[in-house]
């Protein structure tokens, strides 16, 4: 455990978060139940960490980025690639989604036998909409499965997949005394009012999650993520 300790600090180092001692100790408290879950020492086979107990990994009804329903179930016989994501993301969401599409590319060969999922932690904003401009800028939007939902939907995801957003506004756009007169402004004043209430970031832990043809939870990444070795991992389980 001392070793996924020291991967643990180096992965919260390299995520370039601002500082938020109190939220960045939640996402990591997450993390360090995600790894307690799984095997201590990897195995030789797999890169990531294989959980102790093949179990089968919980299932959810959310939309896709076109609106439709989607279920884990729908991708039994296939490798299933699961994350955590929100389309406002600054920082983090990018780089996994970056590492993520590596590990896509490297994937052509068998890409009709793997699905990648992005379930939100962000259910205020993100919309379906949003979801399809998302994966739209990062040329993923007929390739993987953005997932959105209320966060009564959410919340048993997130527990089950030991994901623990948290909101952290401090950071929001401040603004008083506007040196116009409001009858010249509410239009303004109304739309910058919306940018502020919109302003915020949400602290998450970012589990990769394989999950296998049978839809029993098998292996997990945490940050620094290597695309390569994420999909060495998911060849694994297509050849299992």
């Amino acid at each position: 455990m001392d070793v996924w300790m020291k991967r643990l600090n180096t992965a919260y180092k390299s995520m370039r978060i601002r500082p938020r001692t109190a939220m960045s100790l939640i996402a990591t408290a997450s993390v360090c139940a995600l790894l307690a879950a799984c095997a201590s020492t990897p195995t030789e086979a797999f890169s990531g960490t294989e959980f102790n107990n093949v179990e089968p990994a919980f299932d959810f009804q959310l939309q896709n980025q076109f609106g439709d329903v989607s279920s884990l179930a729908d991708h039994k016989d296939k490798v299933v690639v699961l994350t955590f994501l929100y389309t406002n993301c600054p920082d983090v969401c990018p780089i996994i989604t970056t590492q993520l599409r590596e590990t896509f590319r490297d994937l052509t060969d068998v890409e009709d036998q793997v699905e990648f999922i992005a379930v939100s932690v962000d259910p205020e904003r993100d919309t379906v909409s949003e979801a399809h401009d998302f994966l739209g800028k990062w040329g993923l939007l007929n390739d993987w499965s953005y997932l959105v939902g209320t966060e009564g939907q959410l919340e048993p995801i997130w527990k089950a997949y030991f994901v623990d957003p948290a909101v952290d506004d401090r950071n929001q756009l401040q603004t008083s005394n506007p040196p116009y007169s409001p009858a010249q402004t509410t239009g303004a004043l109304d739309s910058l009012s919306q940018q502020i209430t919109n302003a915020y970031l949400v602290i998450h832990s970012s589990p990769v999650f394989l999950i296998d043809r049978e839809g029993q939870r098998r292996v997990v990444f945490t940050s620094p993520l290597d695309p390569l070795e994420i999909a060495h991992d998911i060849r694994l389980l297509l050849d299992d």
